[in-house]
């Protein structure tokens, strides 16, 4: 007897599930706001996830964060000294590895995201 086939998700789909188990994944890991120090909450995408395909998933690109201080991050009121703030306190590397790559170009990859989903489930 065949098993039904199941269902794929698409790649929309997956993104989207991929992006929520990584925010649910580092609610459980990470504690503190790294802009303030109140309890952490998201997981800001530094190069914004809609201007880096290449970028979205890396954790180097991600800045832990209370809502409070993620508010700051986006308009309508950004604060601009908050990147300057980011990239004074992790360093002339990480402000390299950013600019190097947030311009890099990446296909959705539906083996990829399934791994990433795997990896911040636990």
């Amino acid at each position: 007897m065949k098993r039904p086939k199941k269902k794929l998700l698409t790649i929309g789909k997956l993104k989207a599930k991929a992006d929520r188990a990584l925010q649910d994944y580092f609610r459980r890991i990470k504690q503190y706001c790294e802009m303030c120090g109140r309890p952490y909450q998201v997981a800001h995408h530094f190069i914004y996830k809609s201007s880096s395909n290449y970028l979205r998933y890396d954790e180097r690109n991600l800045v832990f964060c209370c809502n409070g201080c993620h508010y700051k991050f986006h308009p309508p009121n950004p604060d601009p000294e908050y990147p300057v703030i980011v990239a004074n306190r992790r360093g002339e590397e990480w402000v390299d590895y950013i600019r190097e790559n947030r311009h890099k170009l990446k296909r959705d990859n539906r083996i990829e995201l399934e791994e990433l989903l795997i990896k911040y489930k636990l």
